[in-house]
């Protein structure tokens, strides 16, 4: 491929389109709105009651032993691992889901000790919990 032929193709382009996109891709540069499949991965719920707060991570697929679960400060949790494809060998007809390494640093809505944390694995999700500051919280009566 005669990389020049491309560059001015790109030029072209981003004239016609008022655009730079491609040009940012190019460079390994994120175009504004523009996020990776493996930035999204995994999904997440965070959920919250009167005392606990609760973060439900989809990793199907994927064992514990797997699994890399980190606060790397009071209000954040790393989880990190490896999915694999489940039939090596076949040809790819289409392909949605995510393979390979994945990281998701999940920001929490308050503060936490790693000795709070309550970790768990059930069909392909896992649960998270920790206590909320319950002496922030005003309880009616």
């Amino acid at each position: 491929m005669d990389i020049e032929k491309i560059r001015k193709w790109l030029e072209i382009t981003n004239e016609y389109k008022k655009t730079d996109f491609w040009t940012k891709v190019l460079e390994e540069k994120q175009p504004e709105g523009f996020v990776r499949l493996q930035d999204q991965y995994p999904k997440y719920d965070m959920l919250q009651d009167d005392y606990y707060h609760y973060v439900i991570v989809e990793i199907p697929g994927v064992h514990a032993e797997e699994l890399d679960l980190k606060l790397i400060s009071k209000k954040e949790i790393r989880i990190s691992g490896r999915t694999q494809t489940f039939l090596p060998n076949q040809t790819e007809v289409r392909v949605e889901r995510y393979n390979g390494h994945f990281e998701r640093v999940i920001d929490l809505p308050e503060e936490t000790r790693a000795d709070l944390l309550q970790v768990s694995m059930d069909k392909g999700l896992l649960f998270i919990s920790f206590p909320r500051n319950v002496e922030k919280i005003t309880i009616l009566r």
